[in-house]
């Protein structure tokens, strides 16, 4: 049948069509009344028949002789598994766990909460509540307590299911805290917490209301589906909030498995036994209606999916699944398919992997731009079909139905309305318009099965949302037109559309053209307040990945192209190049929240954002370019070193000639973002002829308020040194920012009992361990001046530069651990001490348990001394050109020479560059392998890092011990992703061949960086 024909039998006999549709499902008793109305004249579907529709998805299949088919298949590249279910096993799996939620009380017409992670348990819930009869409400795992705790008092669950943990790319997400807070803040109470113990790193713990997944499954006996009105509700699920309080959308049970299997065929073109993969999550519509009801009622291999598009590992995770489980039909989001294009431009991924069994690829979830569709058309050879519905359909509206005829695609378009559906636009006066012609999408009613019943416990806001706007209709909330051919093109909601001079314009269109450019992976358009013409667009865009376009010519390119089309009334001049673009975790992006966050109007970030971090980055942008309510904002504002990182080369660019052309305004605006005592008169003074530069003249301040202080109020608890012993089997050491300050403060006063005052030298000659960026900064805090000699050189070394400094204090170590030596310090030091009069003290730390002979009157144990003194130590006042230290050079041009190094201008130039050489971000780990003995580890282990509010890791070891893998190791441990290390480490790593590196994942890595000597080619590579 053509797919004109199947269309109009669907709308002139809704009920004949709708019947018949029904009959491919199995009811416990067939309905005999198709469509009928309830006690608020809403449209129901079914309303005699009985079923359940867990039975159609799990038990009518083993009942058929298919027990043994693969249902799902469970692929997590986040926990390296894979796990397939048979039928038979999802059967065990669901029937049990139904049976343990009768055991705690839970009957129908109940509600349960499902708080999970993408683990086949999430799915296993779902199908045991509808077994039973009970209502569930899935609720996206990792949500905000407050918003899960909003859900809880919304629809009152008995029970609440949920797991230890969830993984996100490279971290652990732990669920159960989570779950604990919301349901103390909730006023509704929850009975039980049925919680599965996923052994990755979260402890449950035992508790009255607690019980284990586990055990309830093992202790229960299975029982059978219970009959269901078709009518009777299946689940809730709760919109993202995006545009306000969050809504239950109430689904019924009949009409929602009648419509799901008439999708299956009709619009997926998927037979009974083939594979379907929805890579999206269980948390959203796709997710209930094509990870777990559809597929499995249509008796197909479904697939659960715990990764991403992209970092899990790479950009061919999707190419992956596809070929090893034969899937015929895949369905994803845009987004998704843009990521995966950013990383992978040229598409080698894909053409790694045989995909001759894919015959259909879907999209939906937000307006798939004509860039992406192409790319996918390019490199799949197959159809690509955008489609279009909503959380509240619960299935597709407008689709190219690939069941029926695959009709020809037009870019924009997501085809024709779907079977059932009576699409129309309608002006503001509810008249239909003609082709062409944008107005407002809207259905005529009775919409098919499948869709809402209503919101739960709001019947009034789902009239008011929905039905009130036109009579007899349901009023989509989208934008759009339907072409002289019948198909729908939706340009986004109706508040995407902006007003510029008195011109209604789409800018769904305006992003069509903005993603065209070959540099574009993704972008956003939106419209910002203008005084004079009331509205303008802007647009955001994230390049490509490896594409290094100037901003200059993005911004000149697109915005003829978008003159060119559309015309100058497009008014749009401003395109900001950005990292990324804040999107739900569903991927659709946030285009509301950058309007209102351009135009000052007070905001709230939704609980579905993928990355609240991001709000930040968009600010900057805003604040640095002057768009919106930024255009005017004072210069006096406190800007932070983020406000002025460099992350793009149009940045980079502008920074550079400010640098060159204002150097004193541009280091004064870098330096304004530290803590002074008192701000400097001059920014530099100097004299060519002597030569002597002098920065920020007249400046009073003390690094360690910088490196520290500055940091307790709002990242005190975040780790500022994790230490790695040279033995894998040592425990480690983790301190934070409040501990590391208040170690620095007590060896401070340890300093200070044992004579050393402002001025004084302290020479520093230990391992790489934590007491040794302690003992710097503790020496910084007093005004001492520290001069760190490396640890391995020899007496003679060690007492010339003691005496060429007039050291007055020395700071070392009984020994080190080197491979698998222990190497005894003291004696060198003992040596090498015998020539320096100047030394008054030697503080000596227990690091190896060696056997050393302590000098009496000169020899102190550290350990002894931290016991008498306490963390209370205020910073002295320093003045800009105080020495802050002295490094002397290695002596291989002769005599050592010291390299003096003062407070202000060093302070100020490390951590603007380990900002932006490294382009740390908050959160990010930072390992650089040198020694703290060379500039390289004082500059960028210790006061770059600090200063600039970082997590810096600190190696006691070697990288051949225990063997070559053990950065590797190391990177793979804390998910590094700034690794610093010598060409010479690169090149003895390299000798060893890649077997070392293949041990370990080292996705985490951002940025690589080598300095110490020119790399080679052979190293580079």
């Amino acid at each position: 049948m053509s797919y004109q024909k199947h269309y109009n039998n669907s709308i002139e006999n809704p009920e004949a069509f709708w019947g018949e549709q029904a009959n491919n499902i199995k009811w416990f008793k067939k309905p005999t009344t198709i469509l009928s109305k309830d006690e608020n004249g809403f449209d129901r579907w079914f309303e005699d028949g009985k079923l359940n529709i867990c039975y159609l998805a799990v038990d009518k299949h083993v009942d058929a002789g298919f027990g043994e088919q693969t249902a799902i298949v469970y692929d997590s590249p986040v926990t390296q598994q894979r796990i397939n279910y048979s039928y038979n096993e999802v059967k065990r799996q669901v029937s049990r766990l139904a049976g343990g939620l009768r055991d705690l009380g839970v009957k129908k017409g109940d509600t349960v909460i499902i708080y999970m992670p993408m683990i086949p348990h999430a799915a296993f819930s779902m199908l045991a509540c509808a077994r039973i009869g009970a209502i569930h409400s899935v609720v996206f795992g990792g949500f905000a307590p407050h918003e899960l705790a909003i859900r809880i008092d919304d629809c009152k669950p008995k029970v609440i299911i949920t797991a230890t943990s969830g993984m996100e790319v490279d971290r652990l997400i732990a669920y159960k805290p989570l779950v604990d807070e919301a349901v103390q803040k909730a006023t509704h109470k929850v009975e039980k917490v049925i919680v599965y113990q996923r052994n990755l790193g979260a402890v449950n713990p035992k508790t009255e209301r607690y019980v284990s997944y586990k055990k309830l499954v093992k202790a229960s006996e299975p029982v059978d589906c219970v009959e269901m009105d078709s009518t009777d509700p299946l689940y809730i699920l709760y919109t993202s909030g995006t545009t306000g309080k969050p809504k239950g959308i109430l689904r019924d049970t009949g009409g929602y498995a009648t419509a799901l299997k008439y999708s299956m065929k009709y619009i997926y073109g998927v037979e009974e036994g083939d594979t379907f993969w929805a890579a999206s999550d269980v948390g959203w519509v796709v997710g209930h209606s094509y990870i777990v009801y559809g597929p499995l009622i249509n008796r197909n291999t479904t697939i659960i999916f715990e990764g991403k598009p992209v970092k899990t590992p790479d950009a061919s995770t999707f190419w992956r699944i596809i070929s090893e489980n034969n899937v015929k039909v895949m369905f994803t989001a845009p987004t998704a398919i843009r990521a995966i294009k950013k990383e992978d431009p040229d598409g080698e991924l894909l053409k790694m992997y045989d995909l001759s069994c894919l015959k259909y690829q879907f999209l939906a979830g937000e307006r798939c731009d004509a860039a992406t569709l192409h790319w996918l058309e390019e490199h799949l050879q197959i159809p690509v079909i955008d489609h279009w519905w909503q959380t509240e359909s619960g299935w597709p509206m407008v689709s190219n139905m690939m069941g029926l005829e695959a009709l020809p695609v037009k870019p924009g378009s997501a085809a024709k309305p779907v079977g059932g559906y009576n699409i129309q636009i309608l002006n503001n006066d509810g008249k239909q318009v003609g082709a062409n012609e944008e107005g407002l999408v809207a259905v005529k009613l009775p919409l098919p099965p499948g869709n809402m019943l209503n919101i739960w416990g709001n019947t009034e806001r789902f009239i008011e949302g929905y039905l009130k706007r036109f009579d007899g209709y349901y009023f989509s909330g989208d934008g759009g037109y339907i072409d002289e051919d019948g198909y729908v093109f939706i340009t986004g909601r109706v508040d995407d559309v902006i007003n510029v001079a008195g011109h209604r314009l789409s800018t769904a269109e305006m992003e069509e053209i903005v993603s065209s450019n070959k540099s574009v992976a993704e972008c956003a358009v939106f419209g910002i307040e203008d005084a004079l013409k009331g509205q303008v667009p802007l647009a955001l865009v994230v390049l490509k990945s490896g594409d290094y376009v100037s901003g200059f010519e993005l911004e000149y390119n697109i915005v003829n192209e978008v003159r060119r089309v559309i015309g100058p009334v497009a008014s749009l001049k401003k395109v900001l190049i950005v990292k990324r673009l804040p999107k739900t975790r569903s991927g659709k992006i946030l285009r509301k929240l950058l309007r209102n966050m351009a135009d000052g109007v007070e905001y709230t970030i939704p609980s579905t954002i993928d990355d609240p971090e991001i709000i930040e980055e968009i600010i900057h942008e805003f604040k640095l370019f002057k768009i919106g309510i930024f255009e005017h904002a004072t210069e006096e504002e406190k800007q932070t070193l983020a406000d002025l990182r460099i992350d793009s080369f149009i940045k980079y660019y502008k920074s550079y000639q400010h640098s060159v052309n204002d150097p004193e305004g541009y280091w004064a605006q870098i330096a304004d973002t530290f803590t002074w005592r008192k701000k400097w008169d001059k920014v530099v003074e100097y004299e060519w002829d002597t030569p002597k530069f002098e920065w920020f003249k007249g400046a009073k301040l003390n690094i360690t308020e910088n490196c520290l202080d500055r940091h307790l109020e709002k990242r005190g608890d975040d780790n500022a040194i994790i230490w790695e012993p040279n033995n894998p089997d040592e425990a480690n050491r983790i301190l934070t920012y409040n501990e590391l300050h208040a170690e620095v403060c007590k060896f401070a006063n340890v300093l200070k009992n044992n004579g050393v005052v402002k001025g004084d030298r302290v020479c520093i000659y230990m391992p790489m361990v934590p007491e040794l960026a302690i003992a710097l900064l503790a020496c910084a805090r007093i005004g001492a001046i520290h001069s760190v000699v490396f640890a391995g050189f020899s007496s003679v070394a060690l007492s010339t530069r003691i005496n060429d400094a007039e050291c007055k204090m020395l700071l070392t170590s009984d020994g080190v651990f080197r491979g698998n030596k222990a190497v005894d310090f003291k004696s060198i030091v003992d040596e090498a001490l015998e020539t320096c009069p100047t030394i008054e003290t030697s503080i000596v730390l227990n690091r190896v348990n060696g056997k050393v002979v302590m000098k009496e009157g000169r020899d102190i144990w550290w350990h002894k001394e931290l016991e008498k003194v306490n963390a209370n130590c205020p910073a002295e006042i320093m003045d800009a050109e105080d020495m802050l230290f002295i490094l002397y050079t290695s002596g291989s041009t002769g005599k050592p020479k010291g390299m003096v190094h003062t407070c202000a201008g060093y302070m100020v130039q490390t951590a603007h560059s380990f900002k932006n050489v490294f382009q740390y971000e908050h959160g990010d780990i930072y390992f650089c392998t040198a020694d703290v003995g060379w500039i390289t580890g004082h500059s960028y282990i210790v006061y770059g890092p600090l200063s600039a509010g970082a997590t810096t890791l600190m190696f006691e070891g070697i990288p051949s011990y225990p063997d070559y893998s053990r950065f590797w190791q190391i990177v793979e441990k804390y998910k590094v992703n700034q690794f610093y290390t010598a060409p010479t480490a690169i090149r003895a790593l390299a000798a060893q061949g890649n077997e070392m590196t293949q041990r370990n994942d080292l996705s985490s890595i951002k940025v690589l960086g080598t300095v110490g000597e020119p790399i080679n080619e052979e190293a580079w590579h």
